[in-house]
């Protein structure tokens, strides 16, 4: 005996427009983890570019260094040659061995703190030897450098 299967065909499927709400539900919903990650991406993105166009305006030139051999203080001369507002966050002070002192804000006094362009920043040391005993020797090449608080820096040559 052989059965046979019947298909009812009095079924109807869904209408087309009830399938494509169906559709564009499911893609919306998938759409939203998307949208949140890439408007976060975006925040991120936006901000550093804000940060990077600021560093590449931003420029400083060293005009003089007083650092005599065997005085414990050293004024630096500083011009803003850039766009944008400096304020110094750090300076390096390399000796011809090799060794290197680094001063950070609390080392050394700003005057005026920030500066805008064309203006000329004066930093004093008041005592080199708080970072390893540095004392400069007398005729010998030291090499100070100085860098922004968004790390644009100059280096300059001195012969102490």
């Amino acid at each position: 005996m052989v059965s046979t299967l019947k298909i009812s065909s009095d079924r109807r499927a869904l209408s087309p427009i009830f399938a494509s709400l169906i559709i564009l539900a499911v893609v919306t919903v998938l759409f939203i983890p998307v949208f949140i990650w890439s408007t976060g991406l975006t925040a991120e993105t936006k901000s550093f570019w804000e940060i990077l166009g600021l560093v590449t305006t931003e420029r400083v030139v060293i005009e003089e260094v007083n650092l005599r051999g065997g005085e414990t203080s050293s004024t630096i001369y500083i011009r803003n040659i850039g766009e944008t507002a400096i304020t110094i966050d750090n300076i390096f002070i390399s000796s011809p061995d090799g060794q290197l002192y680094i001063y950070e804000k609390a080392y050394f006094t700003s005057d005026p703190n920030s500066v805008v362009k064309g203006d000329l920043l004066t930093l004093t040391i008041p005592d080199l030897t708080v970072q390893g005993g540095f004392t400069p020797t007398s005729e010998l090449t030291y090499t100070v450098k100085v860098f922004t608080d968004r790390g644009v820096g100059d280096n300059y040559q001195i012969v102490a």
